[in-house]
């Protein structure tokens, strides 16, 4: 997943990726902190308008999934369960529902937009 968003960023598009903070295990190689400075490291020496920021806006973590896309004047939520390791995606059983609602869009994106202002 992460491959296909610093692809998207290379053809242009604006993205934020906000990894959960309270759950992170930091003494784990596959830590939130190392995978959020990789990927601004990255956006910085290829100039990307891609940022990344670790947050625990609620005090509890951040388990919600969720991916917001404008293309054109198409607005696409999709929100659900599924982790972004390949165990999710080959053995458990996960659940994403997806949209074009407005409405649901725009309320993740309110929802995304206080919890990236409260983020590191």
């Amino acid at each position: 997943r992460l491959a296909a968003l610093l692809d998207a960023a290379r053809r242009g598009a604006r993205i934020r990726i906000l990894l959960d903070q309270f759950f992170d295990d930091e003494g784990s190689m596959r830590n939130n902190r190392t995978a959020v400075e990789y990927i601004n490291t990255v956006a910085t020496s290829e100039g990307l308008d891609l940022q990344a920021r670790r947050g625990n806006p609620t005090l509890g973590g951040i388990h919600a999934k969720l991916l917001l896309a404008r293309i054109g004047d198409e607005q696409w939520s999709a929100v659900g369960s599924l982790n972004g390791g390949e165990t999710s995606f080959k053995l458990n059983r996960e659940v994403v529902v997806i949209t074009d609602l407005a409405g649901v869009y725009d309320r993740l994106a309110e929802v995304f937009a206080w919890d990236w202002d409260r983020a590191e």
